[in-house]
């Protein structure tokens, strides 16, 4: 029997109060263990506002003259070549 499976056994033999406490317990702990210190966030980050407006989100690098469909007419080709020459 694995330590898992015996601190299972013994769960199951507590009253359902125990129980609840144990499991309480056990959350509280992991949390504490998988908290991130807010200081390893970086500031902008901690800071960044809600987007209210999509065309906030607009970029200016994209080619005026290619399309959508130019750059999945690429990557389609591009796949096709990396399938030949495998």
């Amino acid at each position: 029997m694995t330590t898992v499976e015996e601190v299972q056994e013994a769960a199951l033999r507590l009253q359902p109060s125990q129980q609840l406490q144990l499991i309480q317990e056990l959350l509280r702990r992991l949390q504490q263990g998988y908290q991130q210190p807010t200081n390893t966030i970086p500031p902008g980050v901690r800071r960044a506002a809600p987007v209210a407006d999509l065309a906030d989100l607009t970029a200016d690098f994209w080619p005026e003259d290619e399309t959508a469909d130019d750059i999945n007419d690429y990557i389609a080709q591009q796949r096709a070549a990396d399938r030949m020459s495998d």
